[in-house]
C-alpha cells in the first residue's frame, strides 16, 4: 500500500472512529489487508464555568474569569464559603417554605402565602428574562458555584448554624430569581404583607372578618426613611486636594439577613474590572469603584407606590365601579385567589389574596386606625408597587459596574432605571461629583397628585401621613407615561432629580431638594419622590422641608472642611482628612442644643420624674459640661444625652421643639433654639434616672456600654463608636434599646460597606471597612476581624491591580471549573 493510500486510508478511519466514539460505539476492521483501527476519543467538552479566586487580607475574594458565567461561578462559591447559612434562609423565605422548613409561626405563613403567590414561575421567568445575556449568564454561574461550594464541602461540614439542616440545598436560577424579586418590594409590597393577607370582603353578615390576632402595628419608619438611614459624600475637584473626584460611602443596613453586604472583587480582563460590595445573592457591585468612577447609595424618599380607594358595587363587596378613559362606568371584578402552602408533619394551609385591576386588596384598617375596613362605606383599599413590576434593577448595577464616568454613570441610569429604592451618590477620576434619584418612582403628577386626593378625608389622612392614596373609581387617576421610560407607569430620567457638578453633593436620606445647598433643587417634581407628600404652608418650593439633623450634620461636617474651622488643617479634602471626618462622631443634636439644657440645669439642677419624684442632676449636669459631645468609644455622658434625646424627640416635635423656626433660605442651621420647659426638664430627670436604675456611672464611656461581641472569642466585647441618626450622629449605630445592664447591644443596623474613595495617575486608590466583616460564620477566621479595625477607627487598602493583590494574598488561588 502507497504512502498516499495509506495516509488517506488512516485519515477517513480516524474521522469515522471520533464519530463512533462519540456515539459510544466501537469498531475494528476485519480486513487483514488495512491497519487496526483506533479508537480515538472525543475530546472533552470545554467546561461551562471556569473561574479563579485568590483570597487578600480580611478574606476578600478576588475572581477573575474569562467570562460572566465563570465569574458569576466564582463569586457564588466564594460567598457560600463565608455565609450560606444566611442566604439558605433567605431563599428558603423567598420561596414561600419557610413555615415548612424553618418555623411554623403565624409570620412565617403569612409570609409564605404572599411570597408563594408573588414569586410563582410566570413571574421569576419574567425576572429572567428581561436580564441582558451577560447578566443571565452571571446569574446561573452564581447559582452553580454557590451549589459546588456545597457539593465540595457536604452540608454536615458547613457553618455550625445550619450544618445538617435539610433545608440547605443546592440551588438554580429560579431561587436567585425569587430573591431577586423579594428584594424589589423593600420600598412597597414586602411592608404590607400582613394588611394583604387580612384583607377579605364583608361575611353574609355583612361584618368584616376579624383577624384572630391583633397583627403589629403597620411602621411608616422604613418606607419614610426616618429610622438607621445612609451617608454620602460625591467630592468634585474643586474641594479635594488632588483635583481628582472622591467618594465617601457609609450605607447602614441590617447585619443580618439578605440586605448584608459582602466585598469582592470582579475581572474579566479587557471586560469589566469592579470592586466593592453586593448583598448577598448579587452577581455584581451594588456599591463600589472601577479605574474611573465610584458610587454610593442611599434609601431614598421616593414612594414606591400608591393605594387606591375604590367604590364598590352596593350589595355586591368583590365589585367595583370605575370610569374608563372613555368616561362609561364600568363595573370591575375584585378576584380571589387560593394559595395553599405546606407546613410540617405533612400539614398545609391555604391562604387567599384578593386582587383588583391595580394590584392586591388591602385590610386598610390595619395600615391606619381612621381607614375603613373593607365594605363600610362602601369603600374598599388596593395597592400598586412600581417596584414590583420592575425587572431592571441587576441590569442597572451591571451598566453601573462598567461606567466609565459620572456623566456615563447618570447616562445609565437614566436609560435603564432600574434602581428600586435609592439614591445615587458618586465621583470620577476627572472630578466630577453627581447625586441622583433616578430610581422607579410612580409617575403621579403634583397636579394629578391634588386632584386625585381631591377634599376625600381619608386620602387627605394618608397623605398627611406620608402614604400616597388615590381615588381608584377613575382612569384619570392611573399612572401617567413617559417616553423615555422603560416601563409603563413610572417617571423618565427627564422628569427625575439629579446635580453633577465639580463641587459636592451629600444625602442621608433626606429628599433631592438640599443635596447641596447652595444648589437646591427648586423645580417641580412629583411629591411622591419627598417624604412629606403634603407641602409646608408658607414655603414658595414644595420641596422645601426642615432636613434630618443627620443632614445637616453631613453638610455643615463638609462646610466646616471647606473653611478649615474643623482643624484638620487646609480647606480641601484629602482622603485622610475625609476618613477623619467621616469617623468624627460629631452630635450635632448636642452642638444645636445642650448649651441650652445645661444653662437651666446650673439655673435650677433639681429635675422632675416620671412618677412626680424629683432628682438633684447637679453631677450629671458636671459630666455633660465635659462631654466631647460625640459618640466616641472613649466618651463619657454620651448614654446621658442619647435618653435625653429619645425622651424628647426632636424630630418627632420639629414644628413645636425649638424656638427658631424652620426657614427655607436657611435649612442647615433651622430650625434651633430648643425650648427649655417642663416636658425637657423630666425628659433630662428621666435620662438620668434610667441610668441610675441601672448602676451605671453618669460618666461612663460609650463603649463600655454600646458593643458588639465575638462569639468565637467567648463573646469577647468589641466597643462600637457612633450613633443614633435622631441625634444628627452622622455615622449611625443602631442598637437595641438599653437592656437591664443600661448597655446597647447587640448592633442591629450600622455601618456596613463603607468605602472612600480616588484616583491618582495609577488608578483608584480605595480604604474601605465592612463593619461586621465578611463571614456570619462565627468559625470563619473573618467573622470579625474587620468589626475590631472599625472599634479602632482604622481602614483598609483595597488592592485592584494586579501588583497590588499579589502583594495581599493571603493563600493558595482556588482554580475551578465544570
Amino acid at each position: 500500500m502507497n504512502f498516499y493510500r495509506f495516509h488517506k486510508l488512516r485519515l477517513s478511519v480516524l474521522v469515522g472512529a471520533a464519530l463512533l466514539a462519540f456515539l459510544g460505539l466501537t469498531s475494528c476492521s476485519s480486513d487483514d489487508d488495512e491497519p487496526d483501527v483506533v479508537v480515538v476519543p472525543a475530546p472533552p467538552a470545554p467546561p461551562t464555568y471556569s473561574t479563579e479566586i485568590q483570597r487578600t487580607k480580611f478574606g476578600i475574594p478576588h475572581i477573575t474569569a474569562d467570562d460572566y458565567k465563570g465569574l458569576g461561578y466564582g463569586l457564588g462559591y466564594a460567598f457560600a464559603s463565608d455565609n450560606i447559612c444566611s442566604f439558605a434562609a433567605e431563599i428558603i423565605v423567598a420561596n414561600g417554605t419557610s413555615a415548612l422548613n424553618l418555623e411554623a409561626s403565624t409570620r412565617n405563613i403569612s409570609s409564605d402565602v404572599f411570597y408563594t403567590w408573588y414569586n410563582n414561575p410566570t413571574k421569576r421567568m419574567e425576572l429572567l428574562e428581561a436580564q441582558e445575556p451577560q447578566v443571565r449568564d452571571a446569574i446561573q454561574g452564581y447559582a452553580a458555584g454557590y451549589s459546588r461550594y456545597l457539593r465540595d464541602t457536604g452540608v454536615d461540614n458547613i457553618d455550625p448554624t445550619c450544618a445538617g439542616a435539610s433545608w440547605v440545598t443546592e440551588i438554580d436560577e429560579m431561587d436567585l430569581a425569587a430573591v431577586y424579586n423579594k428584594g424589589n418590594l423593600r420600598g412597597g409590597l414586602s411592608n404590607f404583607v400582613t394588611p394583604i393577607l387580612l384583607a377579605a370582603p364583608p361575611s353574609a353578615n355583612g361584618s368584616p372578618p376579624q383577624p384572630q390576632a391583633k397583627p403589629p402595628e403597620f411602621d411608616l419608619s422604613r418606607i419614610n426613611v426616618l429610622q438607621g438611614g445612609s451617608n454620602a459624600y460625591a467630592l468634585g475637584s474643586d474641594v479635594t486636594e488632588n483635583g481628582s473626584g472622591m467618594l465617601y460611602g457609609n450605607p447602614h443596613e441590617p447585619w443580618q439577613g439578605v440586605q448584608r453586604f459582602y466585598e469582592f472583587h470582579l475581572t474579566i480582563p479587557g471586560e469589566i474590572d469592579v470592586m466593592g460590595a453586593g448583598q448577598q445573592g448579587q452577581p455584581f457591585v451594588n456599591i463600589g469603584f472601577n479605574k474611573d468612577v465610584a458610587w454610593s447609595h442611599t434609601v431614598s424618599t421616593a414612594k414606591r407606590f400608591t393605594l387606591y380607594q375604590l367604590q364598590l358595587v352596593p350589595g355586591e363587596p368583590l365589585k367595583y365601579q370605575y370610569q374608563n378613559s372613555d368616561g362609561v362606568i364600568e363595573q370591575r371584578d375584585i378576584t380571589k385567589v387560593d394559595i395553599s402552602i405546606d407546613l410540617p408533619a405533612g400539614g398545609t394551609y391555604t391562604g387567599a389574596i384578593y386582587l383588583s385591576h391595580f394590584g392586591p386588596m388591602l385590610a386598610a384598617q390595619f395600615i391606619n386606625g381612621a381607614l375603613p375596613s373593607w365594605g363600610t362605606f362602601n369603600l374598599a383599599f388596593a395597592i400598586r408597587d412600581a417596584a414590583s413590576e420592575n425587572p431592571r434593577a441587576i441590569n442597572q448595577w451591571y451598566s453601573m459596574n462598567k461606567a466609565t464616568s459620572a456623566q456615563d454613570l447618570l447616562d445609565s441610569m437614566r436609560t435603564v432605571l432600574g434602581l428600586p429604592f435609592v439614591n445615587t451618590i458618586a465621583a470620577d477620576r476627572d472630578g466630577n461629583a453627581l447625586y441622583a434619584d433616578l430610581s422607579t418612582v410612580p409617575h403621579v403628577t403634583s397636579a394629578q397628585f391634588a386632584s386625585c386626593v381631591g377634599n376625600n378625608p381619608a386620602l387627605q389622612a394618608l397623605a398627611a401621613a406620608g402614604l400616597p392614596g388615590l381615588d381608584g373609581s377613575t382612569a384619570a387617576c392611573e399612572w401617567g407615561n413617559d417616553a423615555d421610560a422603560p416601563q409603563l407607569g413610572i417617571f423618565g430620567g427627564s422628569n427625575l432629580p439629579y446635580l453633577l457638578n465639580t463641587s459636592y453633593s451629600t444625602n442621608s436620606n433626606d429628599s433631592y431638594w438640599m443635596s447641596n445647598p447652595d444648589s437646591t433643587l427648586d423645580q417641580e417634581f412629583s411629591p411622591l419622590l419627598r417624604r412629606n407628600l403634603v407641602s409646608r404652608p408658607s414655603v414658595s418650593v414644595a420641596a422645601a422641608s426642615p432636613r434630618l439633623l443627620r443632614t445637616r450634620m453631613g453638610v455643615i461636617q463638609v462646610q466646616d472642611r471647606l473653611s478649615g474651622k474643623d482643624g484638620l488643617g487646609g480647606n480641601k479634602f484629602s482622603l485622610r482628612k475625609l476618613q477623619e471626618v467621616g469617623y468624627s462622631n460629631r452630635n450635632y443634636a448636642a452642638e444645636l442644643v445642650l448649651d441650652d439644657v445645661l444653662a437651666d440645669c446650673n439655673a435650677n439642677p433639681i429635675m422632675p420624674v416620671a412618677g412626680g419624684g424629683t432628682l438633684d442632676a447637679s453631677a450629671a449636669c458636671a459630666v455633660l459640661t465635659r462631654w466631647d459631645r460625640a459618640n466616641n468609644v472613649g466618651s463619657r455622658g454620651a448614654h446621658i444625652f442619647r435618653e435625653f434625646s429619645r425622651n424628647v424627640n426632636y424630630e418627632g416635635n420639629i414644628d413645636s421643639a425649638f424656638s427658631v423656626p424652620f426657614d427655607e433660605t436657611d435649612p442647615v442651621n433651622t430650625p434651633r433654639g430648643l425650648i427649655i420647659n417642663a416636658t425637657t426638664r423630666q425628659a433630662l430627670g428621666d435620662a438620668i434616672q434610667f441610668f441610675v436604675d441601672r448602676n451605671v456611672a453618669m460618666d461612663e464611656q460609650l463603649g463600655n456600654l454600646q458593643f458588639d461581641t465575638d462569639a468565637a472569642n467567648n463573646n469577647e466585647r468589641i466597643p462600637m463608636h457612633g450613633g443614633r441618626g435622631q441625634e444628627g450622629v452622622f455615622n449611625v449605630i443602631a442598637t437595641p434599646s438599653a437592656n437591664a445592664q443600661g448597655e446597647y447591644t447587640p448592633v442591629t443596623n450600622g455601618p456596613t460597606y463603607m468605602q472612600t474613595v480616588t484616583w491618582d495617575a495609577n488608578g483608584p486608590i480605595a480604604e474601605a471597612l465592612l463593619g461586621f466583616s465578611q463571614s456570619a460564620d462565627s468559625t470563619n477566621p473573618h467573622h470579625r476581624d474587620q468589626t475590631r479595625r472599625y472599634s479602632e477607627k482604622n481602614w483598609i487598602p483595597l488592592p485592584f491591580s494586579s501588583a497590588e493583590i499579589a502583594a495581599e494574598v493571603i493563600s493558595e488561588s482556588v482554580k475551578l471549573s465544570e
